[in-house]
């Protein structure tokens, strides 16, 4: 039976599926499946996670939850490695998109396994559906800004969320789907939202996670019950994106003729510090600031040079709305601690680094780090408004007690397609992030070496053969 489809948008989505990936982009694709992939073997050891991964009363199955021994029912692993797979606030994202990779990998690895897919065709399936939820995305953030003016509360978008979109077609994909069954597929993920009432980012429950981690189920679910013949809506696609037209302010179909030629992945992002995105301006501007000083103050040098943090007098940021936001500086949890700047800053400050250890419930209760974070003030700024959400960016103000004033500013953070993490930085940071979820000691060095050389080349190997390194 021929497919019919109500536009010419959902059209070209169903063509740029058929399609194939070019070399360019598939190499982002590896780039994100690996990064989202680390991110998950970190977070599975994060609270509420290990407990879900651990005592969980799932269904025997071939889908693996990764940093456990554990394989269970797609749905459910997908569930559980997409909460983990943003737990640690540490898996990468997009500018405009959002952190649709979360639930796009996790998803798809849950179908991919079960179905014993090739790495290629996996990286493949998660590349063309990051480039579809990005163009999504962006109308979705446009419906949440509507949303906001009608609702006494703030809506936000825990990672990878409403767009079930990705985890759905993904999961088609490595389930081998027919074209009549991927439409369906799209057509029941794209009128399908999971959305937390309120994000508790600042109260830091880690539920949160979970909503992500619900998301991601779904996508799964959605493709299931396609492949078993369940239909999707054809007038959802009118009634719900036809009014995206004139809310966009450049259009929403459109962007979509560009499918396959626009590779929206590349222009993906990786996080050099395992916190808020929002929060790393301040804390590049803060590090340009302290760090990139000389003695004198005359120049600039690479050396960091320590400040004590009793001879802090104020910090004041500046940046976009958003990001002042996460204001809250007495963090009490983990995922509290992650989304205040302030207390990063602090961190930082303090420590010189920003690590994954530096949000366990003792590190929150440093006296000096708390005493530091009481002085950062965060501002809105009209012109990291006004670039944002192309430009992430922010300047700092340390005034010292002594009467020194030292600045720093950045337009977008490490980590941004236009300041790449070096390649060895970036391969620490991911070895780094699996020894946090596979053991750290020196007897799993080799495991460890083991995953991170798999996941440099997964595209190259089963999906099985790259999960069983993921596995204790």
């Amino acid at each position: 039976m021929a497919i019919r489809h109500t536009r010419q948008w959902e059209r070209a989505v169903a063509e740029f599926l058929a399609s194939p990936v070019d070399d360019v982009a598939r190499k982002h694709g590896r780039a994100v499946v690996a990064d989202v992939l680390a991110a998950a073997v970190a977070g599975s050891a994060a609270p509420g996670v290990a407990g879900v991964a651990r005592d969980g009363a799932f269904v025997d199955g071939k889908a693996s939850i990764l940093g456990t021994d554990r394989r269970v029912a797609p749905p459910q692993a997908a569930m559980t490695n997409a909460a983990a797979a943003i737990a640690q606030e540490i898996e990468e994202g997009h500018n405009t998109g959002g952190h649709v990779g979360a639930g796009i990998v996790a998803g798809g690895l849950a179908a991919a396994e079960a179905n014993n897919v090739d790495g290629e065709a996996f990286v493949d399936a998660c590349t063309r559906a990051y480039d579809i939820c990005v163009r999504l995305e962006r109308a979705i953030f446009a419906m949440k800004d509507r949303m906001n003016d009608a609702i006494p509360w703030l809506v936000r978008n825990p990672h990878s969320t409403w767009t079930t979109v990705g985890p759905a077609v993904t999961s088609a994909l490595c389930l081998d789907a027919t074209p009549e069954e991927l439409t369906e597929t799209f057509r029941i993920a794209a009128n399908l939202a999971v959305v937390s009432m309120h994000d508790p980012y600042a109260e830091g429950a880690p539920a949160r996670n979970f909503t992500a981690g619900f998301s991601a189920q779904a996508g799964v679910t959605a493709a299931l019950t396609a492949l078993a013949g369940l239909e999707g809506s054809r007038a959802a696609i009118e009634e719900v994106y036809d009014p995206f037209e004139e809310l966009l302010p450049d259009g929403f179909a459109s962007q979509f003729e560009t499918l396959g030629e626009e590779w929206a992945i590349a222009e993906h992002y990786f996080k050099p510090y395992p916190s808020c995105r929002y929060t790393h301006p301040p804390l590049d501007a803060l590090r340009e600031a302290i760090d990139g000083r000389a003695g004198d103050g005359s120049e600039r040098s690479g050396d960091r040079q320590a400040i004590d943090p009793a001879d802090v007098e104020a910090i004041t940021v500046r940046t976009f709305a958003n990001a002042t936001d996460m204001s809250h500086a007495e963090p009490e949890t983990m995922t509290a601690g992650k989304f205040s700047a302030p207390y990063v800053l602090a961190t930082y400050l303090c420590r010189g680094s920003v690590d994954l250890d530096h949000f366990t419930a003792e590190a929150l209760a440093d006296e000096t780090v708390q005493s530091v974070a009481a002085r950062v003030e965060l501002r809105e700024d009209d012109g990291y408004e006004a670039a944002f959400p192309e430009s992430w960016g922010a300047s700092v103000v340390v005034e010292l007690r002594d009467g020194t004033t030292l600045t720093g500013a950045r337009d977008y953070p490490r980590g941004d397609y236009r300041d790449p993490i070096p390649d060895a930085e970036y391969r620490a940071r991911n070895r780094a992030l699996l020894a946090h979820g596979l053991g750290g000691g020196r007897e799993h060095n080799a495991r460890v070496d083991e995953a991170l050389d798999a996941l440099d080349a997964v595209a190259e190997r089963p999906v099985r053969s790259t999960v069983d390194t993921l596995r204790p």
